[in-house]
């Protein structure tokens, strides 16, 4: 880690075509629309799907409830689209004069008459990039969502024929300008149960249990204070929990790479750091270490190494100086147990556009060469950068064009820091202030390399790191795969 001294998208365009209900899939629909406002209350139409729209500012709230269908009456509200390439239908959700200059917060609650073969739910996203989206508010503009449905069919309805119902509902939150939380992340809960009125349902159980486990992405309670210090230089025992040190044998058990402990079981890293001279590591040549402070103390207190029964490469990684798909992940011998320096960083659960983060503040940290050339230092030291666009990126020098791709981010200050060889791996999250946790955004692949030794790494161009939430399905994969032994 090098330091200084002190247009609308997705439904493409063309035709589109919207979609009728039939009577069968009508039924049990209700002729109401329930029009909460604090100005008073307007019956108007069908209920099919419950939007809840909460905006907040101090003690400033206004909610909207509209239960729509997709009967003519709800089209001001809800429609059905139909994309004619691929016959995917999805929702468009529509809010006519949203607050301005606050947050607005989107529930969209469905149900589907069958059980998900699989845990997709589908999604809900802005139907164009967030800035733009802000600036239409402001100019008096609809407000508008597209939800992707979790199955073909049958499509989300009120109540289910099926002797199962689903129930899902899905978040979005959007942020003003200004504001530096987790834009746009979205979260989900999902319910299977067997069918009953909607109105018995008591709980709901999250898809993406991790979210929920209190340990994802908070420091331990030893750094109530802000942990990111000024300088960017400084970092303290367990303050970053989840940052992993990998060692390997065939360098006498010499550190390798970074990482971060996504489970009890699991580490995320790049790639290439399962290499060594382009020749595949066994997966006994890896020691993995975590809560880990002082790099070379193998004795340090609450400190655990454990050895790597098997990693996973994405299929699509190539040894090519390109970073897309640079993503492994390591699968542990032994599980961990959670403690004050032993935590798992949170998956992202947002939206995987990279347009919605552009600009905002990523932290890195790792125990990769120094500013003094250093091959790696002693103590943990923590690296900011803020996320840039792809055609920033490419732009700003050409090597770029061969070694990005549209799963791939850039990000740094151009200013001579950042991380450099041995940072390969670590994580790049960024914090959430609605939730106080950190999400594991970018793993660090690869930066431009001067013909410097003491500072081999070109930190004044950017550094490219493979997004994390373009593999969220693979890396979902591979954790729920167990050794058994």
């Amino acid at each position: 880690m090098l330091f200084p001294e002190a247009g609308e998208t997705g439904l493409k365009k063309g035709k589109r075509k919207f979609i009728k209900c039939s009577r069968s899939r009508l039924n049990g629909c209700r002729q109401t629309l329930k029009y909460l406002h604090k100005y008073g209350t307007r019956p108007q139409c069908s209920r099919m799907v419950s939007v809840i729209v909460k905006a907040v500012l101090l003690v400033h709230f206004l909610q909207l409830i509209a239960e729509v269908a997709c009967q003519s009456p709800c089209s001001d509200y809800f429609q059905y689209i139909q994309n004619d390439t691929n016959n995917e239908t999805v929702g468009l959700i529509q809010i006519r004069s949203p607050p301005k200059g606050v947050a607005l917060q989107l529930s969209v609650k469905m149900s589907i008459a069958a059980a998900l073969p699989t845990k997709y739910v589908g999604r809900l996203e802005l139907n164009q990039p967030a800035g733009r989206t802000v600036q239409a508010i402001m100019q008096g503009k609809p407000l508008r969502y597209k939800i992707y449905f979790p199955l073909r069919e049958p499509i989300p309805s009120l109540t289910g024929n099926g002797p199962i119902v689903t129930i899902i509902t899905l978040n979005h939150t959007l942020y003003p300008p200004g504001t530096y939380p987790l834009v746009n992340r979205e979260t989900t809960n999902i319910e299977t149960v067997p069918r009953q009125p909607i109105s018995t349902v008591a709980t709901t159980t999250p898809v993406n249990k991790q979210e929920n486990n209190l340990d994802c992405g908070r420091p331990s309670n030893l750094n109530k204070v802000n942990p990111l210090i000024a300088g960017g230089v400084k970092t303290r025992p367990g303050q970053w929990p989840w940052v992993a040190a990998i060692f390997v044998s065939k360098r006498n058990f010499g550190f390798y790479c970074g990482g971060s402990l996504v489970s009890n079981r699991h580490v995320i890293t790049a790639a290439h750091c399962t290499k060594f001279d382009k020749a595949d590591l066994h997966p006994s040549s890896f020691m993995v270490a975590l809560g880990r402070y002082r790099l070379r103390d193998w004795n340090e207190k609450d400190s655990v190494n454990r050895e790597v029964a098997e990693y996973k490469v994405h299929p699509n990684y190539n040894m090519d100086d390109n970073a897309d798909s640079d993503l492994a992940v390591f699968i542990l011998k032994q599980r961990v147990e959670y403690s004050a320096v032993i935590r798992p960083i949170c998956l992202w659960s947002g939206s995987s556009e990279l347009e919605n983060v552009v600009g905002m503040i990523g932290s890195v940290v790792g125990w990769g060469q120094d500013e003094l050339g250093n091959r790696y230092v002693q103590e943990p030291r923590l690296s900011k950068s803020p996320i840039i666009s792809q055609e920033d990126c490419l732009r700003s020098n050409d090597n770029f064009i061969t070694v990005t791709s549209n799963r791939t981010f850039c990000a740094g200050f151009r200013d001579g820091t950042g991380p450099c060889n041995g940072d390969s791996g670590s994580g790049f999250v960024i914090h959430d202030i609605i939730t106080n946790r950190y999400y594991l955004r970018g793993v660090v692949s690869m930066s431009l390399g001067t013909y410097n030794e003491i500072m081999p790494c070109d930190l004044t161009q950017y550094v490219v790191y493979v997004d994390v939430a373009k593999y969220m399905n693979w890396i979902q994969t591979q954790m729920s795969y167990d050794i058994r032994r």
